[in-house]
């Protein structure tokens, strides 16, 4: 089957002269690019057609797919019994055990695995959502370090909050800032973030035009004042920020799904739809169970010695002193 990379950017007459040919190696593969020496290339196999409405069957396989992959990855977790990656905060311990009524080291164990399981689950379902149905399900351009090593102006500091180069089938291209919730941008990030905006646009408007911050859950009226002064929108408070509500647009929730799906208001439960087959298919509410009983059991083998004393009480200065020395 014919594979290979197509290179495609749009050029304003007098940046022809800066076109130039060049191979990079991918995956073991060297592919050919047709370069510009600044600007950042939107590339793309051929054999798919990025740019254009996803259909529901497609959405729901291919994230189906992907949410296969990444049970397996979480699943790993506990078969490997990966504890000593764990941080307990001996300061806390005390407090846990005592608000919420414990009375065993199994018990503040369940409560401490269950805390950790949790923090993994929910930064690795915001790796798949960004790193692999965005780019793999809606045809986003992740911009990892190789691709912006391919490409130096993106390794200008203002273009760290940017994320993915949305492709349209126009030929237009959306550069993308993912935000998980409400609450991902505090105060000094957003004024920073309304910085690096400003200058992309300022330095940099030959090649972006509008840039659109993404929020992947949570009604857009739901969102605190953060993602206005990312805007450069003050309400009350003045805060050193530029307008940018020309070229810089926040869509969140239902509305960041059908935008990215080039207007179909649908995709959000697509999406949820090929999760929940995903999740289903991979068979992990039969074996986790017992995995999650065979890693609370290893926990609690490596670290009950150093929560007790010699009479079985709980001694939280000593395991202030395994922790901090």
């Amino acid at each position: 089957m014919l594979n290979f990379v197509a290179s495609v950017c749009v050029l304003s007459a007098r940046k022809f002269s800066q076109v130039r040919t060049v191979a990079r190696k991918v995956n073991g593969d060297f592919r050919h690019y047709v370069c510009l020496s600044a600007l950042p290339i939107i590339h793309f196999r051929i054999n798919q057609n990025f740019g254009n409405m996803r259909t529901h069957e497609q959405v729901v396989s291919q994230v189906k797919h992907w949410t296969l992959w990444w049970v397996k990855e979480r699943r790993g977790k506990l078969e490997k019994q990966l504890t000593d990656t764990m941080a307990v905060n001996p300061f806390s311990m005390p407090f846990f055990f005592a608000y919420h009524g414990l009375a065993s080291f199994e018990e503040l164990a369940d409560l401490i695995l269950a805390s950790h399981l949790l923090g993994g689950h929910n930064t690795g379902f915001g790796k798949l959502i960004d790193e692999k149905i965005l780019p793999n399900v809606f045809g986003t351009y992740k911009l990892s370090k190789g691709y912006r090593e391919a490409y130096p102006v993106l390794l200008e500091a203002c273009f760290d909050e940017i994320d993915h180069i949305v492709p349209r089938a126009d030929g237009t291209k959306e550069f993308m800032s993912l935000k998980s919730s409400k609450w991902t941008i505090q105060l000094t990030m957003a004024t920073q973030i309304n910085a690096s905006f400003n200058e992309i646009i300022t330095k940099h408007s030959d090649i972006v035009s509008k840039i659109v911050v993404g929020v992947i859950y949570g009604k857009g009226d739901g969102l605190t004042d953060k993602y206005e002064i990312v805007r450069g929108i003050n309400r009350g408070a003045n805060h050193n920020v530029i307008d940018l509500t020309h070229c810089v647009e926040v869509h969140s929730g239902r509305e960041f799904w059908k935008w990215l799906n080039d207007g179909e208001v649908d995709t959000q439960e697509w999406v949820l739809e090929g999760i929940i087959a995903g999740v289903d298919e991979s068979g992990i509410k039969q074996v986790s169970k017992q995995l999650l009983q065979n890693f609370k059991s290893e926990f609690v083998r490596k670290n009950e010695k150093d929560v007790k004393d010699e009479n079985g009480n709980f001694d939280w200065y000593k395991l202030l002193k395994r922790v901090n020395g």
